[in-house]
């Protein structure tokens, strides 16, 4: 018989007894009757020239069975995964990101697709790529693998901190501190941060907006609608364009309705900084309420995102 199929149970026992040899065999069929073991003897010497691959597809099919049922008394919902379903999303990123591609995309197949997508914009453009497209192709890692990698995970996760609430800095805290700043002083640390520190700068520009922002970087679309808003007075828009290039001005002044268009008057004669940052800061407020009211997402304006026109 050359087809696994074609061996009964009673047959690949005693292909078992042949393979492993007598003594070990005995701890396995321990519990039949002296009978059925004697008939196992005389089965296997019958099955002595069976094929080298079928006796070790029935050693491998065996061995996956007693691994499949070591967990299963282990896990009672013969869940292999369900540790990894108690961390938290800080701690799947701990105990994930320096594996390998496959165990990644095994791990991260266990949970939510909401959590998978957490995980999924932390890593470098290339290596989501990769563990996206393994997902894909899970099917080819076999059961032992699977038994072990789950293992291995589960013994690396309970060394992992517990969560912690306390601020861990970054980007937002940065953002932060320099709202509370003026504007002339947190340009200087935004300048420095984008020549020294680009991934720290693009987590800041997620988190903080600056008029200078307002009047060149927001996207066409957005700028349409924001100046076009009756709360801000074309007094203070003049004093807060103050010191701008004359094509800028002309840019903002051309979003506005057509009567503040008609009233707007540029300030020729020197005004007192002061005066301007005041402007400057009430129209921020504004744009500062886009944002905290969620209307505005300063991850999609400034880091990337697309707009649709």
């Amino acid at each position: 018989m050359s087809n696994l199929d074609q061996y009964t149970g009673f047959d690949k026992a005693a292909i078992l007894l042949q393979v492993l040899g007598e003594p070990l065999a005995l701890t396995l069929f321990n519990s039949i009757p002296e009978s059925d073991l004697l008939k196992l003897r005389v089965r296997a010497k019958e099955l002595s020239n069976t094929p080298m691959l079928i006796k070790k597809a029935i050693l491998d099919e065996y061995y996956f069975k007693i691994m499949s049922d070591r967990y299963r008394d282990k896990n009672e919902d013969n869940d292999v995964f369900r540790f990894i379903k108690n961390l938290n999303d800080e701690q799947v990123y701990y105990l994930l990101s320096k594996e390998e591609i496959a165990v990644m995309a095994l791990a991260l197949e266990q949970i939510s697709p909401d959590r998978q997508m957490i995980f999924l914009k932390k890593l470098d453009p290339e290596t989501k790529n990769k563990v996206v497209l393994k997902i894909g192709k899970l099917t080819d890692i076999p059961l032992e693998a699977v038994v072990e990698i789950a293992n291995s995970l589960e013994q690396k996760a309970a060394f992992i901190p517990g969560p912690k609430e306390f601020s861990r800095g970054g980007g937002k805290s940065i953002a932060n501190i320099l709202s509370n700043m003026s504007e002339d002083e947190a340009a200087q640390y935004i300048n420095q941060l984008q020549s020294e520190n680009p991934e720290l700068y693009n987590d800041v520009k997620k988190h903080y907006i600056s008029f200078n922002d307002l009047v060149e970087s927001i996207p066409e679309s957005v700028a349409a609608d924001f100046w076009s808003n009756p709360d801000i007075d074309v007094d203070v828009l003049s004093k807060a364009l103050k010191g701008y290039d004359k094509d800028i001005v002309d840019k903002v002044v051309s979003y506005l309705p057509g009567k503040k268009q008609a009233m707007f008057t540029p300030i020729e004669k020197p005004m007192a900084k002061r005066e301007v940052d005041i402007a400057r800061t009430d129209i921020l407020v504004l744009a500062k309420e886009k944002v905290s009211s969620g209307d505005w997402n300063l991850e999609d304006m400034f880091g990337g995102g697309e707009f649709i026109e």
